[in-house]
């Protein structure tokens, strides 16, 4: 069966602010899943993740660069078959978290219908003023706690990004024969990854402090009982194996953490944070400590080897967060 007509992409390219990222995933002749990951490092500037202004400096390189990555393996399908390997390839696309403004909502009531709904939202994120809505494309989850007689609230996770901005990357996919089926932004689809292979372990469940250090910047989020509550992205402008490693910036990466939980204490009081998950693109043991020590969580990395160790990984030996990043992105 060709993926172009499966149900969701069986490709997936992750840009970031220093590498490009590909993963990929078929079936073997028993039917058995097997997945490919694949990292090229990118020039400092080649791309500049912004939510306002264009993000490539030079596109003819970087098209180059991602039509090279993901041409890897292409020679053997036209062996399988000429027809398939001329076939352009649905794919899910992993934007850095900076190109997008996503947040938290809280509603006490949501209409059912969906252009009501979306009208609503598109009002609420326009109160808030926190981005210009105006050529923008908004996308959101609704989750409904339910209270002990029926009703509850509503949480919504809203994620907007510029059309102008969207359409870069979508037409520098296209002109290397890569159709965007599906787009997402990297923190939300790592989380998500942690959540479905950590399932049946003791973290799922619980109330959870989501710590993302990628593309030069700190996302977290808090989540309750797999819902997120809390969002917010902080650029910090340097690579991430400096930040773990310099005392300075890993004490302001703490202060970050900290100020995000007090912030959602003042919002949601009765939620109690206790464990909190490091996703970083380096070693992050000296992080996970001071997490431990000074904010009284429960810490652990979410990495390689935590895929590995429930058989989700990938084959080759490309090892790097950002080859995981696209993993994230398969189904």
């Amino acid at each position: 069966m060709w993926d172009w007509w499966s149900s969701r992409p069986q490709h997936c390219l992750k840009f970031g602010t220093d590498s490009l990222a590909w993963a990929e995933s078929e079936r073997g002749w028993r039917g058995q899943r097997r997945r490919k990951c694949l990292m090229s490092p990118l020039p400092n500037g080649l791309i500049s993740p912004s939510a306002m202004v264009p993000n490539f400096s030079d596109l003819p390189a970087l098209a180059d660069r991602v039509q090279t990555l993901t041409s890897s393996g292409r020679a053997r399908q036209v062996v399988d078959g000429a027809v398939r390997s001329a076939l352009p390839r649905r794919i899910t696309v992993l934007l850095p978290d900076t190109v997008v403004r996503a947040t938290v909502l809280q509603f006490e009531q949501l209409p059912t219908g969906h252009v009501e709904r979306n009208n609503l939202i598109r009002w609420r994120l326009g109160q808030e003023q926190l981005f210009p809505l105006n050529d923008a494309k908004i996308v959101s989850q609704a989750f409904h706690h339910r209270g002990a007689g029926g009703s509850g609230a509503y949480t919504v996770l809203t994620v907007a990004v510029q059309e102008a901005v969207l359409k870069q990357y979508e037409s520098l996919c296209e002109s290397v024969g890569l159709i965007p089926y599906d787009v997402g932004i990297t923190s939300l689809r790592l989380l998500d990854f942690w959540e479905r292979v950590s399932s049946g372990s003791e973290w799922f469940g619980r109330n959870v402090l989501w710590v993302n250090l990628f593309d030069r910047s700190l996302t977290t989020i808090v989540c309750r009982r797999g819902h997120p509550i809390f969002y917010r992205c902080k650029l910090l402008g340097e690579d991430v194996s400096n930040i773990l490693h310099t005392p300075d910036m890993l004490h302001k990466v703490l202060e970050e953490c900290s100020a995000s939980l007090e912030v959602c204490h003042q919002r949601h009081p009765s939620v109690a944070i206790n464990d909190a998950v490091i996703c970083a693109e380096a070693e992050a043991l000296a992080l996970q400590e001071r997490i431990e020590g000074e904010l009284q969580l429960a810490a652990e990395q979410f990495d390689w080897k935590t895929v590995e160790f429930v058989g989700r990984g990938a084959k080759g030996n490309h090892r790097e967060m950002a080859s995981l990043a696209a993993l994230a992105g398969l189904p």
